[in-house]
């Protein structure tokens, strides 16, 4: 557990190496001759998960890190506010630990087309329409991992892929940050508001909202489109937390932070281990 997770980088330093490594491995397994990891898209939430696009791009320099957010809520790319319906994402502020500068594009998904295509996964006819238009049944079967959020990073692959006019060779990794067990309450929400849902609706939904993202409602980060998001700190972390003016223009100056903050875990599982000797913690589990 990780608490103030928004400004500790434990969080980004776990998602680094642990999140960044068990990408690497999964891309080491799915790999062709040709392929190259060309792109991972994770929403900002904590800026824990985006935190392994900084591991990804040790191994592969040219990655594309892509930061999702809600085109209802777009605080990276318009410096926006607002309301909107994809739960667990992060809006309204730029967490401390985010490193903007290792970032490259933004997205901005509507809501609308998040919750579409959440019923088009789990619906019953949305899975019929999706199972005549020969989608493969082991991809029909796993289409309940992805909750509302890891249906947006999703749709945010989507115009990734398309805006920079990705191959087969170019390998997409997003994350699966929630399942659809966490929404079924949801589901009986969105048929009260909207009815049943029709294989009609499914076959719109799959064209309109699926295969019809566009690359809409993003942005391809300057450098000084990245000094801005990172200003956008001082109004939660200088003037409401107190932090410092030092402190935040180390993380944007200074070369080295990043790298000894996520390279410090080491040290951390020593210290851990010490603490756990003093106490008897593991010698009492061990009885």
């Amino acid at each position: 557990m990780i608490f103030n997770q928004f400004d500790e980088f434990g969080n980004a330093a776990w998602h680094y190496n642990i999140t960044g490594n068990a990408i690497e491995e999964v891309f080491n397994l799915v790999k062709g001759k040709n392929s190259q990891l060309a792109a991972y898209v994770s929403a900002t939430g904590s800026a824990g998960t985006i935190a392994a696009g900084d591991y990804l791009r040790t191994i592969s320099p040219f990655i594309k890190v892509v930061a999702s957010e809600a085109i209802q809520c777009p605080t990276l790319l318009r410096n926006g506010f607002g309301a909107h319906r994809i739960e667990g994402i992060g809006d309204k502020h730029v967490p401390w630990i985010h490193n903007v500068k290792n970032t490259d594009l933004v997205t901005a998904i509507d809501d609308e087309d998040a919750m579409r295509i959440f019923r088009l996964f789990n619906e019953p006819e949305g899975l019929k329409y999706l199972d005549s238009v020969d989608i493969d049944p082991v991809i029909l079967k796993r289409l309940k991992c992805l909750g509302i959020s890891a249906v947006s990073n999703l749709l945010s692959a989507i115009k990734t892929a398309k805006y920079y006019e990705m191959t087969e060779d170019d390998v997409i990794i997003t994350i699966a940050t929630d399942s659809a067990e966490m929404y079924h309450s949801r589901i009986e929400e969105l048929r009260d508001e909207s009815g049943l849902y029709s294989e009609t609706q499914a076959a719109i939904d799959f064209e309109r909202r699926l295969l019809g993202q566009q690359y809409n409602n993003l942005k391809e980060l300057s450098y000084t489109d990245k000094r801005a998001i990172h200003n956008l700190k001082y109004f939660t972390w200088v003037e409401q937390q107190g932090k410092s003016m030092e402190d935040l223009e180390q993380l944007w100056y200074d070369r080295n932070i990043w790298n000894t903050m996520f390279n410090q875990i080491e040290r951390w599982d020593e210290l851990i281990n010490e603490f756990n000797e003093r106490t008897g913690l593991l010698r009492n589990l061990e009885l």
